[in-house]
């Protein structure tokens, strides 16, 4: 046993295993738990840009809605009306028209222009405008305080929603234009000018009506267009508000503007040839046999005539001023035939020759071929 022992002791010794080297693990902080690798500098460059464009974005957005905000607070169904109505305040016809349609035919919007508001003496005048308060609807009503030549009146509007620019910008439509209709009817005349402008108008008792044409709200001068130089041109000044203020009166059927010849001196020299031309005619023989001269010298038994005093002037009728009158006396001879009007010898007759505008189927003054007036002349005293 004690061998065995002593063996073992001086035998060489067993070499220990190997040591595992130490892996190093990840770095802690104090307290414990994972430690973060430091951002690299670009990285952190990168970083910050992306919150710089977040930003931007951000700001872009909230100003991008302040400004459709803003642009839509001057885009309302009452601007859309003030906008109209300012033009038509500048006289501006073909820009009013073009933004809202009157609905009118062609040939009665020819006073809708620029040219025939220039010559108005008054336009309109915008006082307020305010809408209702169905901010939500989608038709809305406007009500505007106008003016002209300081008369007032309102009038209201029908403005409509329409699809939005871009989707966000709204739009709206006026839809009831504020040009009015004028009814014209003439007398002696067949043609009126409003600023340069002209259209027919005609007479009412031969087209049954009169013409109707449209005007936007203002004071206008109508200028009949003189037919020949033996009428003179009487002109009418009308207020037109949303209707025709200061026209012709009633009944109701009665145009807005009427508007009415009278004669220049002219046609009354003219008249008074025409009677002197007449009057010789009858002072002759057998001119005095004319059924249109006096009763009196219409005799066989007449031997001399001539007019011992012509009339040096004509007037118009009271009650027709389309017929002038003056007096006009014969001497005249009889013979000793029968006369129912005379003893035989000299005598003076004494009577009034008329002289009568003649018209023509459009109402105007008739003229002969080499254009003077056309009458009708008697004596019948």
């Amino acid at each position: 046993m004690m061998d065995v022992q002593n063996h073992d002791m001086n035998a060489a010794p067993i070499p220990a295993p190997p040591e595992t080297p130490a892996v190093p693990g990840p770095s802690t902080a104090s307290g414990g738990g994972v430690a973060l690798t430091p951002v690299s500098a670009s990285g952190k460059k990168r970083v910050k840009l992306i919150g710089v464009l977040v930003g931007v974005l951000v700001v872009l957005a909230i100003a991008g809605v302040v400004a459709i905000t803003v642009v839509n607070t001057s885009r309302t169904p009452e601007a859309e009306v003030r906008k109209y109505l300012d033009l038509l305040a500048a006289g501006k016809a073909s820009a009013a028209t073009a933004m809202v349609d009157p609905g009118a035919p062609n040939d009665q919007e020819v006073f809708l222009t620029d040219d025939a508001m220039a010559s108005a003496s008054s336009l309109l005048v915008v006082e307020e405008v305010a809408a209702d308060k169905n901010e939500d609807a989608e038709t809305r009503q406007v009500s505007a305080t106008l003016q002209v030549n300081g008369e007032r009146f309102t009038h209201a509007f029908t403005v409509t929603k329409d699809k939005p620019t871009m989707g966000v910008l709204n739009n709206w439509t006026v839809k009831n234009s504020l040009a009015a209709q004028v009814s014209v009817d003439a007398q002696g005349y067949t043609q009126f000018t409003v600023g340069g402008v002209s259209a027919d108008a005609p007479r009412k008792l031969v087209s049954g009506k009169p013409a109707t044409y449209f005007f936007y709200p203002g004071v206008y001068t109508f200028t009949p267009v003189a037919p020949s130089e033996y009428v003179d041109v009487n002109t009418k000044t009308v207020a037109v508000l949303d209707g025709v203020h200061g026209g012709t009166a009633s009944p109701a059927d009665a145009a807005d503007v009427s508007l009415e010849a009278t004669y220049s001196a002219k046609l009354k020299e003219a008249a008074l040839e025409s009677a002197k031309e007449f009057l010789n005619s009858c002072a002759s023989i057998p001119g005095n046999l004319n059924t249109d001269c006096p009763l009196a010298i219409q005799n066989d038994a007449v031997t001399a005539i001539s007019v011992k005093t012509m009339p040096t002037s004509l007037e118009p009728m009271h009650v027709d001023p389309g017929v002038f009158q003056g007096p006009v006396t014969f001497e005249v001879t009889y013979s000793d035939k029968y006369s129912m009007y005379y003893m035989p010898g000299t005598h003076d007759v004494d009577s009034k020759v008329f002289v009568t505008v003649q018209f023509n189927n459009d109402g105007l003054l008739k003229l002969t071929p080499d254009g003077k007036p056309d009458f009708f002349v008697s004596a019948p005293l």
